[in-house]
Protein backbone atom coordinates (compact mmCIF):
# COMPACT_ATOMS: atom_id res chain seq x y z
CA UNK A 1 0.00 0.00 0.00
CA UNK A 2 2.93 2.67 1.13
CA UNK A 3 4.46 1.57 -2.37
CA UNK A 4 1.27 2.27 -4.11
CA UNK A 5 0.93 5.81 -2.26
CA UNK A 6 4.68 6.49 -3.19
CA UNK A 7 4.14 5.93 -7.21
CA UNK A 8 0.90 7.81 -7.29
CA UNK A 9 2.86 10.87 -5.57
CA UNK A 10 5.41 10.24 -8.30
CA UNK A 11 3.46 10.68 -11.01
CA UNK A 12 1.91 13.48 -9.26
CA UNK A 13 4.68 15.32 -9.07
CA UNK A 14 4.07 16.12 -5.13
CA UNK A 15 7.51 15.76 -4.06
CA UNK A 16 7.12 16.86 -0.59
CA UNK A 17 4.57 13.42 -0.30
CA UNK A 18 7.21 11.41 -2.22
CA UNK A 19 10.40 13.08 0.32
CA UNK A 20 7.47 12.37 3.55
CA UNK A 21 6.88 8.70 2.27
CA UNK A 22 10.43 8.29 2.15
CA UNK A 23 10.85 9.59 6.13
CA UNK A 24 8.22 7.23 6.72
CA UNK A 25 10.10 4.39 5.04
CA UNK A 26 13.34 5.34 6.30
CA UNK A 27 12.00 5.38 10.08
CA UNK A 28 10.29 2.42 9.74
CA UNK A 29 13.04 0.21 8.69
CA UNK A 30 14.89 1.72 11.49
CA UNK A 31 12.43 1.29 14.00
CA UNK A 32 12.56 -2.37 12.72
CA UNK A 33 15.89 -2.62 12.95
CA UNK A 34 16.22 -1.69 16.50
CA UNK A 35 13.21 -3.51 17.75
CA UNK A 36 15.46 -6.87 16.17
CA UNK A 37 18.41 -5.51 17.81
CA UNK A 38 16.24 -4.96 21.44
CA UNK A 39 14.87 -8.36 20.97
CA UNK A 40 18.54 -10.28 19.82
CA UNK A 41 20.14 -8.25 22.61
CA UNK A 42 17.54 -9.62 25.17
CA UNK A 43 17.38 -12.95 23.83
CA UNK A 44 21.34 -12.71 24.53
CA UNK A 45 21.30 -11.31 28.02
CA UNK A 46 18.43 -14.36 29.11
CA UNK A 47 20.94 -17.10 27.92
CA UNK A 48 23.71 -15.21 29.44
CA UNK A 49 22.44 -14.62 32.68
CA UNK A 50 21.04 -18.37 32.93
CA UNK A 51 24.95 -19.49 31.74
CA UNK A 52 25.82 -17.29 35.33
CA UNK A 53 23.35 -19.10 37.44
CA UNK A 54 23.97 -22.25 36.44
CA UNK A 55 28.01 -21.49 37.00
CA UNK A 56 27.53 -20.32 40.17
CA UNK A 57 25.57 -23.07 40.89
CA UNK A 58 28.31 -25.49 40.03
CA UNK A 59 31.47 -23.70 41.28
CA UNK A 60 29.69 -23.57 44.77
CA UNK A 61 29.69 -27.40 44.60
CA UNK A 62 33.14 -27.42 43.19
CA UNK A 63 34.21 -25.03 46.05
CA UNK A 64 32.37 -27.27 48.77
CA UNK A 65 34.37 -30.23 46.98
CA UNK A 66 37.76 -29.02 47.35
CA UNK A 67 37.33 -27.36 50.82
CA UNK A 68 36.07 -30.87 51.72
CA UNK A 69 38.92 -32.87 50.10
CA UNK A 70 41.20 -30.42 51.48
CA UNK A 71 40.70 -31.69 55.13
CA UNK A 72 40.78 -35.27 54.38
CA UNK A 73 43.90 -34.68 52.67
CA UNK A 74 45.53 -33.11 55.27
CA UNK A 75 44.24 -36.11 57.45
CA UNK A 76 46.53 -38.37 55.15
CA UNK A 77 49.32 -35.99 55.02
CA UNK A 78 48.86 -36.34 59.12
CA UNK A 79 48.82 -40.32 59.78
CA UNK A 80 51.27 -40.89 57.25
CA UNK A 81 53.66 -38.74 58.72
CA UNK A 82 53.29 -40.60 61.86
CA UNK A 83 53.57 -43.86 60.09
CA UNK A 84 56.70 -42.61 58.65
CA UNK A 85 57.96 -41.64 62.29
CA UNK A 86 57.38 -45.26 63.52
CA UNK A 87 58.86 -46.78 61.28
CA UNK A 88 62.08 -44.22 61.25
CA UNK A 89 62.02 -44.84 65.02
CA UNK A 90 63.31 -48.98 64.34
CA UNK A 91 61.54 -49.37 67.81
CA UNK A 92 60.35 -52.90 67.88
CA UNK A 93 56.60 -51.73 69.50
CA UNK A 94 54.61 -49.23 67.99
CA UNK A 95 51.80 -47.34 68.70
CA UNK A 96 49.22 -49.66 67.02
CA UNK A 97 46.22 -47.37 66.36
CA UNK A 98 48.85 -45.16 64.60
CA UNK A 99 50.01 -47.81 62.32
CA UNK A 100 46.89 -48.88 61.68
CA UNK A 101 45.37 -45.37 60.39
CA UNK A 102 48.46 -44.85 58.56
CA UNK A 103 48.58 -47.65 56.60
CA UNK A 104 44.83 -47.18 56.44
CA UNK A 105 45.25 -43.71 54.44
CA UNK A 106 47.76 -44.85 52.44
CA UNK A 107 44.94 -47.22 49.95
CA UNK A 108 43.46 -43.64 48.84
CA UNK A 109 43.81 -40.76 46.85
CA UNK A 110 41.42 -38.74 47.35
CA UNK A 111 38.78 -37.13 44.79
CA UNK A 112 40.37 -34.92 42.46
CA UNK A 113 37.91 -31.55 41.98
CA UNK A 114 34.92 -31.50 39.30
CA UNK A 115 35.16 -29.62 36.40
CA UNK A 116 31.64 -27.23 35.52
CA UNK A 117 29.91 -28.72 32.84
CA UNK A 118 28.60 -25.45 31.95
CA UNK A 119 32.05 -24.27 31.17
CA UNK A 120 32.81 -27.35 29.28
CA UNK A 121 29.62 -27.04 27.26
CA UNK A 122 30.62 -23.10 26.50
CA UNK A 123 34.41 -23.81 25.39
CA UNK A 124 32.42 -27.38 23.10
CA UNK A 125 30.09 -24.76 21.90
CA UNK A 126 33.15 -21.84 21.23
CA UNK A 127 30.94 -19.78 23.05
CA UNK A 128 33.05 -18.35 26.06
CA UNK A 129 33.84 -15.41 24.31
CA UNK A 130 30.15 -14.59 24.49
CA UNK A 131 30.47 -13.72 28.04
CA UNK A 132 30.45 -9.92 28.45
CA UNK A 133 33.06 -10.35 31.74
CA UNK A 134 36.27 -11.20 30.18
CA UNK A 135 37.86 -11.27 33.70
CA UNK A 136 35.12 -14.27 34.16
CA UNK A 137 36.19 -15.91 30.54
CA UNK A 138 39.94 -15.37 32.48
CA UNK A 139 39.43 -17.09 35.44
CA UNK A 140 37.42 -19.76 33.98
CA UNK A 141 40.19 -20.83 31.67
CA UNK A 142 42.60 -20.41 34.23
CA UNK A 143 41.03 -22.86 36.61
CA UNK A 144 40.65 -25.52 34.18
CA UNK A 145 44.36 -24.99 33.20
CA UNK A 146 45.57 -25.13 36.71
CA UNK A 147 43.26 -28.61 37.59
CA UNK A 148 44.71 -29.89 34.19
CA UNK A 149 47.94 -29.04 35.27
CA UNK A 150 47.70 -30.86 38.34
CA UNK A 151 45.98 -33.91 37.15
CA UNK A 152 49.03 -36.16 36.70
CA UNK A 153 49.62 -36.30 40.54
CA UNK A 154 46.36 -38.77 40.91
CA UNK A 155 47.29 -41.29 38.55
CA UNK A 156 50.74 -41.36 40.57
CA UNK A 157 49.36 -41.61 43.71
CA UNK A 158 46.82 -44.11 42.22
CA UNK A 159 50.01 -46.59 41.00
CA UNK A 160 51.55 -46.24 45.08
CA UNK A 161 48.32 -47.26 46.17
CA UNK A 162 47.86 -50.16 44.01
CA UNK A 163 50.96 -51.10 44.63
CA UNK A 164 50.08 -51.30 48.31
CA UNK A 165 47.09 -53.27 48.12
CA UNK A 166 49.18 -55.97 46.22
CA UNK A 167 52.63 -55.76 46.98
CA UNK A 168 52.73 -55.35 50.85
CA UNK A 169 53.29 -59.16 52.42
CA UNK A 170 53.63 -56.71 56.02
CA UNK A 171 49.75 -56.31 56.19
CA UNK A 172 46.76 -58.31 56.76
CA UNK A 173 43.74 -56.01 55.56
CA UNK A 174 39.83 -55.80 55.01
CA UNK A 175 40.64 -54.36 52.04
CA UNK A 176 40.93 -57.00 48.78
CA UNK A 177 42.27 -55.97 45.07
CA UNK A 178 41.05 -57.53 41.83
CA UNK A 179 42.84 -56.39 38.55
CA UNK A 180 39.50 -57.42 36.88
CA UNK A 181 37.09 -56.04 39.68
CA UNK A 182 39.36 -53.01 41.68
CA UNK A 183 38.97 -53.17 45.28
CA UNK A 184 36.28 -54.79 47.69
CA UNK A 185 35.96 -54.14 51.83
CA UNK A 186 35.82 -57.64 53.43
CA UNK A 187 31.95 -58.09 54.80
CA UNK A 188 33.37 -58.64 58.08
CA UNK A 189 34.73 -54.66 58.92
CA UNK A 190 32.59 -53.50 61.88
CA UNK A 191 29.13 -51.88 61.63
CA UNK A 192 30.60 -49.66 64.29
CA UNK A 193 33.90 -48.62 62.18
CA UNK A 194 36.57 -46.23 63.41
CA UNK A 195 39.70 -45.22 61.18
CA UNK A 196 41.76 -48.31 61.36
CA UNK A 197 39.58 -50.32 61.42
CA UNK A 198 40.35 -51.89 57.82
CA UNK A 199 43.75 -53.67 59.13
CA UNK A 200 43.53 -56.79 60.91
CA UNK A 201 47.55 -56.99 61.72
CA UNK A 202 50.81 -56.00 60.13
CA UNK A 203 54.59 -57.16 60.88
CA UNK A 204 56.37 -53.86 61.69
CA UNK A 205 59.52 -55.19 60.53
CA UNK A 206 58.20 -56.18 57.18
CA UNK A 207 56.53 -52.79 56.80
CA UNK A 208 60.47 -50.62 57.55
CA UNK A 209 61.04 -52.02 53.66
CA UNK A 210 57.79 -49.83 51.94
CA UNK A 211 58.82 -46.84 54.10
CA UNK A 212 60.35 -44.91 50.63
CA UNK A 213 56.85 -45.81 49.25
CA UNK A 214 54.73 -44.07 52.53
CA UNK A 215 57.48 -41.32 51.55
CA UNK A 216 56.37 -40.94 48.54
CA UNK A 217 52.88 -40.89 49.41
CA UNK A 218 53.15 -38.41 51.81
CA UNK A 219 54.71 -36.07 49.60
CA UNK A 220 52.14 -36.44 46.55
CA UNK A 221 49.57 -35.79 48.81
CA UNK A 222 51.19 -32.70 50.00
CA UNK A 223 51.73 -31.55 46.70
CA UNK A 224 48.29 -32.15 45.66
CA UNK A 225 46.84 -30.63 49.28
CA UNK A 226 49.03 -27.53 47.72
CA UNK A 227 47.09 -28.23 44.09
CA UNK A 228 43.86 -27.99 45.90
CA UNK A 229 44.70 -24.58 47.82
CA UNK A 230 45.76 -23.07 44.38
CA UNK A 231 42.62 -24.33 42.61
CA UNK A 232 40.11 -23.05 45.80
CA UNK A 233 41.38 -19.48 45.60
CA UNK A 234 40.60 -19.42 41.76
CA UNK A 235 37.51 -20.96 42.14
CA UNK A 236 36.49 -18.02 44.92
CA UNK A 237 37.41 -15.56 42.81
CA UNK A 238 34.88 -16.64 40.01
CA UNK A 239 32.08 -17.02 42.60
CA UNK A 240 32.87 -13.47 43.82
CA UNK A 241 32.51 -12.14 40.39
CA UNK A 242 29.35 -14.54 39.48
CA UNK A 243 27.79 -12.91 42.63
CA UNK A 244 28.66 -9.41 40.99
CA UNK A 245 27.78 -10.24 37.47
CA UNK A 246 24.38 -12.14 38.77
CA UNK A 247 22.88 -9.17 40.83
CA UNK A 248 23.76 -6.45 38.11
Amino acid sequence: MLLRRITEHVKAQNWTAVALDFVIVVVGVFIGIQVANWNGDRLAQSRENAILAQLEEEFLEIQTAIDSQIGFRRQYIESLGALIEVLESKDDVADEAIVKVGLENATTTGRWPPQSSAYLQLMANGELATLSSEKLQKLLVRYDARRERDAHLIPELLRLVIAELSLNAGTDRAITINPNMGAAIDENVPADYHPGDLIRSFNLEQLRQYEQRYEAMYILHGTLELAEIRQLEIVKQILELLTTETNL
